[in-house]
């Protein structure tokens, strides 16, 4: 009389199917798991982590014109400060650094002020004491996923030479952006500085003293600007 208790026969191929799709659903789960760790991940460093991404964009709408206080050479440039970090970023100042084609010389021109359309409709009068309406330029925040578009008047850095900019002539400039240090070895590693504008341009004829009672003489951009 045989035992109760003998084992029963068991069915390898079934196992091992069976175990086979263990497997698979195991590895499957596992998968789809870590992708969905990856695109946290991702998803945080994309809306939180990301340090300020600062890109500088210059327009066709570059002005020339002389402010008699001085006098100092200007330059009204529109330009747009692009931020495709997640962080907020800061433009300290803009640098921008003047040269005639020919010439080795190159000129610095600072941000001084930044002017909207009061500043196109009106005059400076030195006699009347009456002054084009400006604000002094201060650092730029533009926020996470952002941009900033504003017209920027640049100084040049010393009045008491030649006029750098003639009548019918070229010029090519460029401008750069100076942002705060990076803090750590980390924001080191990870943020980047935007990359400087060069741009050129041909001037028109225009009569000085016509600036210096408020006229603009618009430069004509042939390269670097969008």
């Amino acid at each position: 009389m045989k035992s109760s208790n003998s084992p029963k026969p068991i069915s390898e191929p079934f196992d091992i199917a069976h175990g086979d799709v263990m497997n698979t659903r195991n590895w499957f789960a596992s998968t789809i798991s870590g992708l969905a760790l990856i695109a946290s991940i991702v998803s945080l460093w994309e809306s939180t982590l990301k340090q300020p991404q600062i890109d500088l964009y210059v327009s066709e709408n570059v002005q020339y014109t002389r402010d008699p206080y001085g006098p100092f050479e200007v330059l009204a440039v529109s330009i747009t400060i692009a931020n495709s970090g997640a962080r907020d970023g800061t433009v300290l100042s803009l640098q921008l650094q003047a040269k005639t084609p020919g010439s080795d010389k190159v000129e610095r021109f600072n941000s001084a002020y930044l002017a909207d359309a009061q500043y196109f409709g009106s005059r400076d009068d030195v006699a009347a004491r009456m002054k084009r309406p400006k604000v002094p330029f201060a650092p730029i925040s533009v926020s996470g996923r952002n941009a900033f578009s504003g017209t920027v008047l640049f100084y040049r850095a010393y009045s008491n030479e030649s006029a750098l900019i003639q009548p019918s002539s070229k010029l090519e400039f460029s401008i750069v952006a100076t942002m705060p240090p990076a803090k750590g070895w980390l924001d080191n590693a990870v943020s980047s500085l935007p990359a400087p504008v060069t741009v050129k341009a041909d001037v028109p004829n225009f009569y000085p003293g016509g600036l210096i009672s408020g006229d603009n003489a618009t430069l004509k951009v042939t390269s670097g600007a969008l």
